[in-house]
């Protein structure tokens, strides 16, 4: 038996994903779904979304919308295209009923945490920086309720203490595309029970914005870690220095007492005497690689070597807030 499905998707997650419905002999991806050309780099030549880009290789038809509300042309053509399953990864536009109830069978979601937790935007990058050690791929049906759908399968993934969301992105991506099809496969033979959430455990994530990666010092040192690798590589943890974006790549963490005032540079009164860290409450975060502005990712010994009043240099941060990247209620 073949399973049919329409594909709903734009960033490198959701391409691994579609690459397993390919790869799989007993599923037919029917049209594919995503984000309209967006231009990149300096030229500012538009680039297809990865998505697209293995749609065509595939000779799948493609449909790049602007909006998907209100867009009578677009669910009238998929209309004549007729699906067991919807299928949507990091889609990043809200799907109105009408499109959700065009499969046979069921819209289902790859979701990048084990939901009820970290419903919304940014599960990945926010089950980091809650400091989480495990997450994991949910394959759920769709509603009206944003992440509020029964649940199909759960894979765990474990969260290691290098891990960046960039590491535990290509984690994702390694495990969600096998699951969706095994997913989708035992579901249509009537193996798959939809489990309901516990709504009152939920806990809701935001989208990530570019200023986020603006630091705050005045918290601890594994919480700003954390902090740190939830936006590794983007946006970037960062501040400035001398008038030009520093970037901090590579962070540890250090408890004790500093001596400086916190939000300063300074060199760590113990231990090996090339460390340098920040000044944080109850401790440093240690910087290993830094990147400013214009130049190359250097070591921080490397970087101070080269701007020696980097020590005792202290980030102005009074007029700063910094968000929660999650939250217990909407």
């Amino acid at each position: 038996m073949t399973i049919s499905i329409g594909f709903f998707g734009t960033p490198a997650l959701a391409a691994s994903v579609l690459s397993a419905c390919f790869d799989t002999v007993d599923t037919h991806v029917r049209y594919v779904v995503t984000a309209p050309d967006k231009p990149v780099g300096r030229s500012g030549e538009a680039k297809p979304t990865p998505v697209k880009s293995l749609a065509l290789s595939h000779g799948v038809p493609v449909f790049t919308p602007i909006r998907v509300r209100k867009n009578i042309e677009l669910l009238e053509t998929l209309r004549t295209m007729p699906v067991d399953y919807l299928v949507v990864v990091a889609y990043g536009k809200i799907l109105p009923m009408e499109i959700l109830t065009l499969p046979s069978r069921l819209p289902v979601n790859v979701h990048g945490s084990i939901l009820p937790a970290y419903r919304w935007a940014a599960p990945i990058q926010a089950a980091i920086a809650a400091g989480e050690t495990e997450t994991g791929v949910t394959i759920m049906t769709m509603t009206e309720g944003m992440d509020e759908g029964d649940i199909l399968a759960i894979n765990q993934i474990p969260i290691d203490a290098t891990d960046t969301s960039g590491t535990l992105f290509a984690k994702f991506a390694e495990v969600s595309g096998q699951l969706l099809v095994e997913t989708l496969r035992h579901h249509s033979l009537g193996e798959v029970i939809p489990k309901p959430q516990d709504h009152s455990a939920a806990t809701y994530t935001r989208k990530i914005e570019k200023e986020d990666g603006l630091l705050r010092y005045d918290t601890d040192p594994k919480t700003l870690h954390d902090r740190i690798r939830s936006l590794t590589p983007w946006p970037g943890a960062y501040d400035f220095f001398v008038g030009r974006q520093l970037r901090f790549d590579r962070t540890d963490t250090e408890f004790g007492s500093p001596i400086a005032p916190t939000g300063t540079v300074e060199r760590i009164p113990h231990g090996d005497p090339g460390r340098i860290g920040i000044a944080v409450d109850g401790g440093w975060l240690i910087l290993r690689s830094v990147t400013i502005e214009w130049k190359k990712t250097v070591p921080v010994a490397d970087f101070t070597r080269g701007h020696p009043d980097f020590i005792w240099y202290c980030f102005d941060y009074a007029d700063r807030r910094m968000e929660p990247l999650s939250r217990a209620r909407p």
